[in-house]
């Protein structure tokens, strides 16, 4: 069973996808927004949410899902479990070039955390993204995909 729920957006304008840095946490890897899945919540209402509360945006665009699969990696000792569905959402207009937004709500808790957002090409997302979020980035770049966990497989 996963220790957590997670879904990551991958918001595209043309071949263009949208990341953020921390500026405030260097350290930091890219991300794409993203978050973890509510009790009760739909991966579809969670991933809408997230990408609101993280982004600032409001797309009318639909979300469409394009893999579900489980992240694995260590924490403190011990190995955590995270199920990702990933989603994609093309935009229909550009937003601007970089903007600043605040998590207001970190999912560990604590202060506000600067997300500073702009646009890479698709393959140079692939090579900088952290954290194993380019994982699903084949299905839109036309590279051979690794083997699909099935939502329909999930919760047999």
């Amino acid at each position: 069973m996963p220790d957590a729920f997670k879904v990551l957006i991958y918001a595209t304008w043309r071949d263009r996808l949208l990341v953020f840095d921390e500026p405030d946490f260097p350290e930091i890897a890219l991300q794409v927004p993203g978050g973890t899945v509510e009790h009760m919540e739909t991966i579809e209402r969670a991933a809408l949410r997230e990408f609101v509360e993280e982004t600032g945006l409001a797309p009318k665009a639909p979300f469409r899902l394009i893999e579900t699969c489980d992240y694995r990696f260590e924490q403190k000792g011990s190995l955590i479990t995270h199920r990702r569905s990933y989603f994609h959402v093309a935009l229909p207009e550009k937003p601007a070039e970089t903007w600043v937004h605040w998590e207001t709500m970190p999912f560990g808790g604590g202060e506000p955390i600067r997300f500073r957002f702009f646009w890479l090409e698709l393959d140079e997302a692939h090579q900088r993204l952290g954290y194993g979020m380019a994982d699903a980035l084949a299905h839109l770049v036309g590279r051979p995909a690794k083997p699909v966990l099935h939502r329909e497989n999930l919760f047999r």
